[in-house]
């Protein structure tokens, strides 16, 4: 009886063993359906085959059901990743069980994904998978190409400037050029990011600008300027930023103290005088007149070695290059100054009027002529000051024209030369003080002897304070006729 039982456990395990073997030699049964479509997701996205990432963690997709057209029970999938550079086995290096029982509401269904979240390190990857129920497995599927993990940044290393290689030295050009070279062990740089600042602890947006190595940048401002470039490479990871200093001075000489001796004035007896200083040092400066109406150039003069505020002038004589008056006008002038290096600063100033008009006043015969010219405009009989107070002989300009204008005595009522407020329509003072020509509505006596005769001034037939007494029509006529800057000449 004893020897049957152990006969019976024998056979048992003969059996149960034989089966194992089986099992052991053939593996779980290929009863179910391949997957398809199998995918890999990282926290950006997914990727391709062929790809690369900068995640460490990747998401390796199954579809995960046993098929079929109404409800499938689902299934869990093995996976196997390895290196590139390694053949696969056919063994899992993971397995993920089944998401659960699914319902499948279209015509074909649709499967579940079973996911894997797999942590590699940097390298490149190639991997399968299969799935796999109570009931057996599928066949392996491989996914269709490799995948590729980086996970160090590219280093920007040469970072130079061809045109200010010393970034200790103060340069004089508004266009940089700027040279790199960039290191990439893993996935190889993609392109790279620039920027251009005043600040020291600038960075390189993370935005891809350019492919190349070099970049040209120009019309930059005087100032201390910092270059940021950063590198990117094919799996997406920026590099640090490294930066560049450099210093350029592009600002040109400048004016300062500038005066205009006049804005209108008659070239037979006056120039134009323009003065000013440099703020900065010129190889060159130009002072050009032009017509203003026809914007040609009509006389320029040169001047070169101008220092820092050396006090300069320049005095137009109303001539052309050619020697030759100028017509009545308008006339622009335009300076430019030019620095050693080429930067230059342009200033213009316009409506200088040249004007051959003049009034000439004679003490001897009382008389004044207005000259357009050579024609004369107009004569009339004046009187000017009398022998206490006698109108200055010299050349003079139109000051100021003043209409009505009321005359209030400097001198006190005690004084034999105090008048009281006078009222007059047309007042041109054309020497500083208080000499105008003006009319004189309490005087009706003009022409020679009209400022001899003995009595307080400015009485109709005494001589004036200084002043030159015309008749109302003539003052009139003056007064419209002639600008601010017209030449008076006094003469015996």
């Amino acid at each position: 009886m004893r020897y049957a039982v152990v006969t019976t456990f024998l056979i048992v395990a003969a059996v149960v063993g034989a089966l194992g073997y089986r099992a052991w030699m053939t593996g779980p049964p290929v009863v179910l359906s391949a997957p398809h479509g199998l995918s890999l997701q990282v926290a950006g996205g997914s990727i391709g085959p062929g790809g690369w990432t900068n995640s460490s963690t990747v998401d390796l997709s199954v579809p995960a059901t046993e098929g079929g057209r109404q409800a499938a029970s689902s299934a869990g999938a093995d996976l196997e990743v390895r290196p590139s550079t390694d053949a696969f086995s056919d063994s899992p290096t993971m397995s993920v069980s089944a998401p659960g029982r699914i319902a499948a509401t279209c015509r074909t269904c649709v499967a579940s994904l079973v996911r894997a979240h797999v942590h590699l390190d940097d390298g490149s990857y190639h991997w399968q998978a299969r799935l796999h129920s109570d009931r057996g497995v599928s066949p392996w599927v491989p996914y269709p190409g490799v995948f590729r993990i980086d996970t160090r940044p590219p280093v920007v290393s040469h970072l130079a400037s061809p045109t200010d290689p010393n970034p200790g030295t103060t340069y004089h050009s508004s266009t940089l050029q700027f040279s790199w070279q960039a290191e990439d062990a893993g996935s190889g740089v993609d392109g790279y990011s620039y920027r251009l600042d005043s600040n020291a602890q600038g960075q390189a947006l993370p935005e891809l600008r350019t492919r190349d190595t070099s970049v040209t940048l120009q019309g930059l401002a005087t100032g201390t300027w910092y270059f940021h470039v950063a590198a990117l490479d094919h799996a997406g990871n920026w590099g640090k930023s490294v930066s560049y200093p450099v210093k350029i001075d592009v600002t040109p000489p400048g004016l300062a103290s500038l005066h205009f001796s006049r804005y209108q004035f008659d070239p037979q007896f006056q120039g134009l005088q323009v003065s000013f200083a440099l703020t900065r040092p010129a190889r060159e400066v130009r002072v050009g007149v032009y017509d203003q109406h026809s914007g040609g150039l009509v006389r320029l003069y040169t001047m070169r070695n101008l220092s820092q505020g050396q006090a300069t002038a320049v005095t137009w004589d109303g001539k052309d290059a050619h020697g030759a008056q100028v017509p009545a006008g308008s006339y622009a002038i335009y300076l430019r100054a030019v620095d050693a290096y080429g930067h230059s600063s342009l200033s213009g100033w316009r409506d200088f009027l040249v004007e051959y008009k003049r009034i000439v006043v004679s003490l001897s015969q009382q008389k004044l002529w207005a000259y357009d010219g050579n024609s004369v405009y107009l004569t009339s009989l004046v009187t000017t000051g009398n022998p206490k107070l006698p109108t200055p002989l010299g050349t003079f300009t139109i000051l100021g024209k003043f209409h009505p204008f009321t005359f209030h005595s400097p001198w006190p009522k005690s004084s034999p030369f105090y008048y009281p407020p006078s009222l007059t329509q047309y007042a041109m003072l054309f020497q500083s003080g208080g000499y105008f020509i003006h009319d004189a509505p309490w005087r009706t006596n003009y022409g020679p002897g009209s400022n001899q005769q003995i009595g307080t001034p400015g009485q109709n037939y005494t001589g004036t304070h200084g002043c030159v007494n015309v008749p109302s029509d003539v003052a009139y006529k003056l007064f419209r006729w002639a600008p601010i800057g017209t030449v008076v000449q006094v003469i015996s």
